[in-house]
């Protein structure tokens, strides 16, 4: 039984937007955590609020938390793409090293019951 191993695989396009998608939320959560703690209640509106002392849980949790989040994800994706690497995963057809040699191995072995039937029929037809 030919076992074959189905992967999800996002489109390129989708990739990227998600990747921007981080870069811009990353940049804008530190962005807003700094100017927070730079300028500690001489601002106004929702700077403002996230710094008052009350609202210490919701900078964590609006601020902090996602930043955590997003750290450990991406330490999740390095250290899977490390590991297959190391397996061998990472290929341009998407194949591993051993599924290489067993598609080469099934090729060679077609090739070769071709020629032998070949060159059993060859003496029939003279």
């Amino acid at each position: 039984m030919d076992s074959k191993i189905s992967k999800f695989k996002l489109p390129s396009w989708l990739k990227i937007a998600l990747i921007v998608l981080e870069v811009a939320l990353t940049v804008f959560l530190v962005t807003v955590s700094i100017i927070v703690m730079a300028t500690l209640g001489n601002s106004t509106g929702f700077i403002k609020w996230l710094s008052l002392p009350q609202n210490v849980v919701w900078f964590f949790v609006l601020i902090v938390l996602p930043l955590i989040i997003m750290f450990l994800f991406n330490v999740f994706l390095l250290i899977k793409a490390i590991t297959a690497q190391k397996e061998g995963t990472i290929d341009t057809t998407g194949m591993t090293k051993e599924q290489l040699l067993e598609e080469a191995r099934r090729q060679a072995r077609e090739e070769l019951e071709a020629e032998m039937k070949n060159k059993v029929d060859a003496p029939k037809s003279e």
